[in-house]
C-alpha cells in the first residue's frame, strides 16, 4: 500500500512539473516568435530613410516621437518602437555604439542601460478569455548603431540590438524573462 501511494505521489508531482515546464516553453516560443517577426520586418525597412525613421508619422500616437521603427504585431496592431540611434563616428564627432554587448540583468531598467522603453502591454496568446486565458507582457528596447569600418572597406552597416523582456503568470507567481538579439544590416542586403 505504501509503495502504491509513493508511486502515485511521484506520478502526480511529475505531471504537475511537466505541465509547468511545457507552459513556460510555449510562452517562450510565443515571445521569440513575435520578436523574430519584428526582426524580419526591420530587415525589410528601407536602409536610408526608415532605419530608423526621423520623419513624424501622421498615424503614430502623439506620445511617439522619432526616431522610431514602425512594425506590425499582428493583423490589427501596428506599433512604433522608439530607438536609440548612434550615428557613425567621425573625427569631428566621435561616437561609441550604445547597444549592450551582453543581455542586461532581468532587474535592470531601461534608463540603466540608456534605452527607451517600448512597453507593448498585455498581448493575448489565444482567443480564450476569462481566468483560463494566458497573455504575455512585452517590453522591447532597440538600439541602432552605425558601425562602418573603412579600414576593411565596410562603409554602410548598422548593428541592431533588440533586448526584449516578457512576463507571464505561472499560477500566482509572475515570471520575468529577458533576452537579446543582435543582427547586422547593410545598405545592400535587401
Amino acid at each position: 500500500m505504501t509503495l502504491m501511494a509513493t508511486i502515485m505521489v511521484t506520478f502526480l508531482g511529475a505531471n504537475i512539473q511537466s505541465r509547468s515546464i511545457t507552459e513556460s516553453s510555449v510562452l517562450h516560443a510565443a515571445a521569440t516568435s513575435m520578436i523574430y517577426g519584428i526582426i524580419e520586418q526591420i530587415k525589410q525597412l528601407d536602409y536610408a530613410t526608415l532605419l530608423p525613421n526621423y520623419e513624424t508619422d501622421p498615424f503614430a500616437p502623439g506620445s511617439k516621437t522619432p526616431p522610431y521603427l514602425r512594425v506590425r504585431l499582428n493583423q490589427s496592431n501596428v506599433v512604433w518602437l522608439r530607438v536609440v540611434h548612434t550615428l557613425a563616428s567621425t573625427e569631428d564627432a566621435p561616437t561609441t555604439p550604445q547597444g549592450p554587448t551582453t543581455t542586461p540583468a532581468p532587474g535592470a531598467s531601461a534608463a540603466s542601460v540608456s534605452a527607451i522603453p517600448n512597453f507593448l502591454g498585455s498581448i493575448p496568446l489565444s482567443t480564450v478569455t476569462g481566468t483560463t486565458s494566458q497573455q504575455i507582457n512585452l517590453d522591447i528596447w532597440v538600439w541602432i548603431d552605425e558601425i562602418p569600418d573603412s579600414e576593411n572597406d565596410v562603409s554602410e552597416v548598422k548593428k541592431i540590438t533588440i533586448v526584449y523582456t516578457y512576463s507571464y503568470l505561472d499560477g500566482s507567481v509572475e515570471r520575468v524573462v529577458r533576452d537579446r538579439e543582435v543582427f547586422l544590416r547593410t545598405r545592400f542586403d535587401q
